[in-house]
């Protein structure tokens, strides 16, 4: 038998609930071992002083009494400075973690989508370089004020000029 063995023993023991080979076992190792004796010993002498203890009589009320005081402190205790079941503090610090969260989502997903807005951006500029009259591409766009400027979108070079037609045939109807 080992020590471990021997201190799972010890209650069956005392209480005599140890079957016959299992109780000359544990005597043997009681016989071997002064420490596991002494060990018993005090056991015994525990058991004996705890019995010789006088009862505290209570009123009956007591029990109900203490239960109900016991959830009033429970509710007491449970109603506390919490946000969702944090504390102030550690709510203050899962919020702003969850908003720098977004925050860098947001940042990252921008970023990725500038990547191809860029790429469609160019391709739209090449576009509309084609399309754009010549009066527009002489216009000083950094100028800070466009109402300043010389150059005038509607006014159109051909209509001033007359068209020279004396060299054309001219069909009149009369």
């Amino acid at each position: 038998m080992n020590r471990y063995e021997f201190e799972n023993l010890i209650s069956d023991y005392l209480d005599g609930s140890m079957p016959f080979k299992k109780t000359e076992e544990f005597e043997d190792y009681i016989k071997n071992n002064p420490e596991a004796n002494s060990l018993v010993k005090d056991i015994k002498k525990t058991i004996f002083d705890m019995n010789k203890l006088h009862r505290v009589k209570v009123n009956e009320g007591f029990n109900k009494k203490l239960l109900s005081r016991l959830k009033k402190e429970r509710i007491a205790n449970s109603s506390n400075n919490t946000i969702l079941g944090f504390t102030p503090f550690y709510a203050s610090i899962l919020s702003c973690l969850c908003i720098a969260f977004f925050v860098v989502s947001a940042q990252l997903l921008n970023s990725s989508s500038d990547s191809d807005t860029n790429s469609k951006s160019n391709q739209f500029m090449i576009d509309s370089e084609k399309s754009i009259s010549p009066i527009a591409k002489n216009l000083n766009l950094n100028n800070d004020n466009l109402v300043d400027s010389d150059i005038d979108s509607l006014d159109d070079k051909k209509e001033n000029e007359k068209l020279n037609n004396s060299n054309k045939i001219k069909f009149v109807n009369y």
